[in-house]
């Protein structure tokens, strides 16, 4: 036979071989995702496959985050806290789980973008709106009695305790913008009083604003008015933290 027919009949041989090993063993190539990828399809899929996927971009493979962490392979924030679960993991050492690290009522991602450690309860040492009582006066005095100083102690206390906080002091009168003279001296002593304390004890002034509101008789109830015509809530001095931080704890 001729050599060369011999060689054409070997090579198509050869090719029709080669063709039939393809069939019977299917392509090489992946299978391509589906257009909408789930938990349940990355599941049916090898540990070598899913250690060579990221599909949600985070920085942690998708068997990690399935078998590993317990995290969504197709969120980058599990838990929604501002963070990305890699960063949770290997920068800051938080829950990729839990918004809440450290049960302070802050996120995760708002101690990080507070300059807070996530990891401590106590930071950032906090004053809650409520945590500051309002102190009386009787009627025409203006000097702190001791009730109000027990309180004044307490505020001292939570202040000196949150350095960075700031007080505002509200004085209630009955009439804030044009009082006669004698009740304009009462309510200025009566701030001075009270800031005098704070300053006295560690507060710094600059930490420190005051202000004046009134407060309308109609304001008061029939069994709070003494016989001069006010009532306790115009005698009254309140306290309102000034909170430095850009959020407030979710309690």
């Amino acid at each position: 036979m001729n050599f060369l027919l011999l060689r054409s009949l070997k090579t198509v041989a050869l090719i029709a071989f080669a063709s039939v090993i393809l069939i019977a063993c299917g392509t090489s190539q992946p299978e391509p995702d589906p257009e909408s990828l789930t938990i349940e399809y990355l599941i049916t899929l090898s540990e070598e496959e899913l250690m060579d996927r990221d599909s949600d971009g985070d920085g942690l493979s998708d068997y990690d985050e399935i078998y590993i962490y317990g995290t969504d392979p197709l969120n980058p924030d599990t838990d929604g806290d501002g963070l990305s679960d890699y960063d949770e993991i290997f920068l800051y050492g938080t829950d990729p789980l839990i918004k809440d690290t450290a049960g302070n009522g802050f996120t995760d991602g708002q101690e990080v973008k507070m300059g807070t450690d996530p990891l401590d309860p106590d930071d950032p040492p906090f004053i809650r709106r409520d945590a500051l009582q309002s102190i009386y006066f009787s009627h025409g005095e203006s000097e702190l009695d001791e009730t109000a100083i027990k309180t004044l102690q307490l505020h001292t206390d939570i202040l000196l305790t949150a350095e960075k906080f700031g007080v505002e002091i509200i004085v209630y009168t009955n009439n804030a913008e044009t009082p006669d003279e004698s009740d304009a001296t009462l309510f200025d002593e009566r701030a001075e009083f009270v800031s005098g304390y704070l300053i006295q004890n560690g507060v710094t002034k600059d930490r420190i604003e005051i202000h004046f509101e009134a407060v309308l008789t109609d304001d008061c109830t029939d069994e709070s008015i003494n016989d001069f015509g006010s009532c306790s809530e115009m005698r009254r001095v309140a306290f309102r933290p000034i909170n430095p931080y850009p959020f407030y704890p979710d309690y």
